[in-house]
C-alpha cells in the first residue's frame, strides 16, 4: 500500500520517501494522519509483514523507515537489523505504546535514530526532519572522509613516484618520512634502511650548512638552499633543498617537508659553460695580441735573415743578426703558444699515429726530464690513428711532460700511455666537449705533489701558474688545452694533493691511413721570374717580402689593403701569376679579394698569410678550396719555398718558362 501527501512548492523540495511497518490499521491511520496534519511532503509505502518489508526495502530507496516496536511475528528491532543489513545509511524511527527508559537507551545504542510514543505522534515530523539532517551530515562526513582518503592516496602516489627526493623532519632534524627517490639519491637499500639514520644532519658534508638549513626552517618556516650531501657510499653530491613548515598528522607536531633535487651534474655543466665562456674571452684577447706581435716579429725575423745572408759569417755584425733572429724566434714561439691557448692556431693536420709522436718526443725529453725521474711508456699496439697537426701534438706531450717534471722536484715516475676508448651518450652528457664515438687517448701521469681543487679549477687559464715569479709563463697547460680543443678533442684531469696527477687528452679517431711526411728543404732558396701581387697591411712585412722575392728574381707588385689590391690586379691582370694576400686586409678581407680575383681569373694561384683569424673555419675552407695558408711569422726561406710551391702547382698548360740563376 502507498500514500502520497504534498504541500507548498517549498516543501516539495524536501519530499520524504517513507517505508512504514505497522500491522495495526488503526495505528497506521494514526501515523498517516499525524504526517498529513504536519504539512510535510511525503510518499509512504506501508507493510505489515516481515517478508513485505524486506521486498519493499530491496525495491526502492527510502529516506526514513518508521516501524512499530511490536508486530505479529516480528518486531521493530527485526526491522532495524534488516535495514542495517541492506541499507545501513537509512535512519529507523520506532513507534511504541510504552517503552521503558532502559529499553529506549538499549534501542538507541543498537542504532535506532529515535522513538515516538503513539500517544505523542506530534513529535513524528520533527523526528523525521532531524533524522534527515543527521543522514545528510553523515553523508557529507563520509564524502569528506572519502575525498580525504583519495587525496592522501593521490599525494602518497605523487610522493612515492616523484623523481625528486622528499622527506619530513622535525625541527631538530629527526627523520619522520622518506620517499623512494631520496633512498635512491643517497644510495640506500630501502626506506627502512634510510630511516635508521635517524637525523638528517648525518647527510650533510658540512655541519655548518646543516645548522643553517635548520635555522632557516625554524625562523622562517621555509628552506631554500644548495648544500653538499654525502651518500651512503661516501660520494659527495650537490643538492638543492626547498621546504615548508607542515604538521605531522601522526604526531600532531609541527615539522618540515623538504624536496631535495640532485643538481650535481647541472652545477658541473653550468661551471663548464662559465669556464668555456671565460676561456673564449681570454682567447680573443690573447689572439688579438698575438696577431699584432706576429706582424712585428715577422718583420724582425725577415730583416735579421736578410742581414745574415748579406754579411760574412765570421763578422761581428753577422753574429749580431743571429742573436736578433734567436730572440725573435723565441718571441715567435711565445705568440704561437698564445694562439694555441686561444684556439686560433692555423693547423696543418694529417693522419698520424700518437704512438710514433710519443716515442719521438720522449727520446727528445730524456735529457730534459732529469735522471731522478723514471720515464715509462705504456703504448697500445693497435692504437687508432687521428687527424692532427704532428707539431702541435708534440707540443702537447712536451708541455704535459715538463709540467709533470716540475711537479716532482724530488724525483718520481712519469708514465706516458696511449689507449683506445669508445665514449657513449651517458659519458658525453657530463662532458660538454665530447661527442659519442671512438677516441685515441694520450695520457701523462706523475707521482708528484698533486693539486687541490682550487688549483684544478684554474690550471688551463692562460698566464695562471703556481711557479715562482720568472719560473714560468703560465701558458704551458693553456696551450695544451687550446691545441686539444682545436683538434676537436677535450682534456680530463685527475689529481689529489700529495698523490700525483693524470692528464688525459682525447682525440677523435680518423679512418684515413697515415701518410709519410715530406722531407724539409735545407738547400738554396728557390728562385723565379714570375710576377707576384703582395697585399700586406703591415709596412715592414711588405718591405721584407718585397726585398726577399725581388732578390730571388721575381717581379713584385705591392698593396696595403684590399681595395688597392683590386686596383693593382685590374691594372696588371695578365701579368700577375700569383697573389700573396693577408687574410685580415683592411677595407676588403683577403678571402673577399680571392673571390673577386677568381671571378676574373679562375686559374690564378693564391697564397693566404695570417698570424691570427677570428674565423678559423673560414681559413680551413680557404685551404681546402686550393688556397694554402702561410702562417706568420714566416722566414724569408719559408716565404720563398711556399711561393715556389704555389706557382708550381699551377696546371702545366699555365706554367710559364722561368729563368733561374746558375745556383738553382
Amino acid at each position: 500500500m502507498s500514500e502520497t501527501s504534498s504541500s507548498s512548492g517549498a516543501t516539495k523540495a524536501k519530499l520524504f520517501r517513507l517505508l512504514i511497518a505497522e500491522d495495526d490499521p488503526n495505528d497506521l491511520e494514526l501515523c498517516l494522519r499525524g504526517l498529513r496534519k504536519s504539512g510535510i511532503s511525503f510518499e509512504a509505502e506501508t507493510v505489515s509483514t516481515r517478508d513485505e518489508f524486506v521486498r519493499k526495502l530491496g525495491e526502492s530507496r527510502f529516506d526514513v523507515v518508521i516501524s512499530d516496536y511490536r508486530m505479529k511475528g516480528w518486531t521493530g528491532m527485526d526491522a532495524l537489523t534488516t535495514v542495517h543489513e541492506n541499507a545501513p545509511d537509512i535512519p529507523v524511527i520506532l513507534l511504541t505504546g510504552t517503552l521503558g527508559d532502559e529499553l529506549a537507551v538499549q534501542c538507541l545504542k543498537l542504532g535506532v535514530t529515535d522513538y515516538i510514543l503513539k500517544e505523542n505522534m506530534a513529535r513524528l515530523p520533527a523526528a523525521l526532519q532531524r533524522a534527515r539532517e543527521e543522514t545528510e551530515l553523515r553523508a557529507a562526513e563520509l564524502q569528506a572522509i572519502a575525498a580525504l582518503r583519495e587525496s592522501e592516496a593521490r599525494y602518497r602516489g605523487l610522493v612515492n613516484n616523484a623523481t625528486y627526493g622528499i622527506y619530513w623532519v622535525t625541527a631538530n632534524g629527526e627523520l619522520l618520512f622518506v620517499n623512494p627517490a631520496l633512498v635512491t639519491m643517497l644510495g640506500y637499500d630501502s626506506e627502512q634502511d634510510l630511516l635508521t639514520v635517524k637525523n638528517s644532519c648525518e647527510f650533510y658534508a658540512d655541519p655548518i650548512a646543516c645548522d643553517r638549513v635548520h635555522n632557516d626552517h625554524s625562523q622562517n618556516g621555509r628552506v631554500d638552499a644548495v648544500v653538499e650531501w654525502r651518500r651512503k657510499d661516501g660520494k659527495l653530491i650537490s643538492v638543492r633543498l626547498n621546504g615548508r613548515r607542515v604538521k605531522d598528522p601522526g604526531r600532531e607536531d609541527p615539522c618540515v617537508e623538504i624536496i631535495a633535487e640532485d643538481v650535481t651534474e647541472r652545477l658541473k655543466l653550468e661551471k663548464q659553460l662559465v669556464e668555456a665562456q671565460k676561456f673564449e674571452a681570454i682567447g680573443q684577447l690573447a689572439g688579438g695580441i698575438a696577431h699584432d706581435f706576429n706582424n712585428m716579429i715577422g718583420a724582425i725575423i725577415g730583416w735579421a735573415d736578410l742581414g745574415i745572408d748579406e754579411t760574412d759569417a765570421s763578422s761581428r755584425l753577422h753574429r749580431h743578426f743571429e742573436k736578433v733572429r734567436q730572440q725573435a724566434n723565441r718571441a715567435a714561439a711565445l705568440t704561437k703558444q698564445l694562439l694555441a691557448s686561444a684556439r686560433r692556431q692555423i693547423l696543418e693536420p694529417r693522419t698520424i699515429d700518437l704512438n710514433q709522436v710519443a716515442v719521438e718526443t720522449l727520446s727528445l725529453l730524456e735529457n730534459v726530464i732529469g735522471r731522478n725521474i723514471e720515464i715509462k711508456a705504456e703504448l697500445t699496439p693497435d692504437l687508432a690513428v687521428v687527424r692532427a697537426d704532428p707539431v702541435q701534438i708534440e707540443q702537447v706531450l712536451m708541455n704535459l711532460c715538463i709540467n709533470a717534471r716540475d711537479a716532482m722536484p724530488g724525483g718520481g715516475a712519469l708514465v706516458v700511455e696511449t689507449s683506445n676508448v669508445v665514449l657513449d651518450r651517458e659519458f658525453c652528457a657530463i662532458q660538454p666537449q665530447a661527442h659519442p664515438g671512438n677516441y685515441a687517448v694520450l695520457s701523462v701521469t706523475d707521482t708528484g705533489t698533486g693539486m687541490d681543487r682550487a688549483t684544478l679549477e684554474r690550471i688551463f687559464e692562460p698566464f695562471f701558474t703556481t711557479k715562482e715569479l720568472g719560473k714560468g709563463t703560465g701558458l704551458g697547460l693553456a696551450t695544451v688545452y687550446g691545441i686539444v680543443t682545436q683538434h676537436g678533442g677535450f682534456m680530463q684531469v685527475q689529481s689529489e694533493l700529495g698523490d700525483g696527477s693524470t692528464f688525459r687528452a682525447y682525440f677523435p679517431v680518423s679512418t684515413e691511413a697515415p701518410k709519410a711526411e715530406a722531407a724539409g728543404d735545407s738547400g738554396p732558396m728557390p728562385r723565379g721570374s714570375e710576377t707576384i701581387l703582395i697585399a700586406e697591411p703591415h709596412e715592414a712585412l711588405r718591405q721584407v717580402a718585397h726585398e726577399t722575392l725581388v732578390a730571388l728574381g721575381y717581379r713584385v707588385i705591392l698593396a696595403g689593403d684590399g681595395e688597392e689590391a683590386m686596383r693593382q690586379f685590374t691594372g696588371n691582370r695578365e701579368q700577375v701569376q700569383l697573389a700573396l694576400l693577408d687574410v685580415m686586409l683592411p677595407k676588403l678581407t683577403g678571402t673577399e679579394v680571392v673571390a673577386r680575383f677568381h671571378e676574373e681569373k679562375p686559374e690564378l694561384p693564391v697564397l693566404l698569410s695570417t698570424g691570427y683569424s677570428r674565423d678559423v673555419s673560414q681559413l680551413d675552407c680557404a685551404g681546402e678550396g686550393g688556397s694554402p695558408i702561410l702562417q706568420k711569422p714566416y722566414s724569408p726561406r719559408e716565404l720563398a719555398r711556399r711561393v715556389r710551391e704555389a706557382l708550381d702547382r699551377r696546371p702545366s698548360t699555365q706554367v710559364e718558362a722561368r729563368s733561374r740563376s746558375s745556383g738553382d
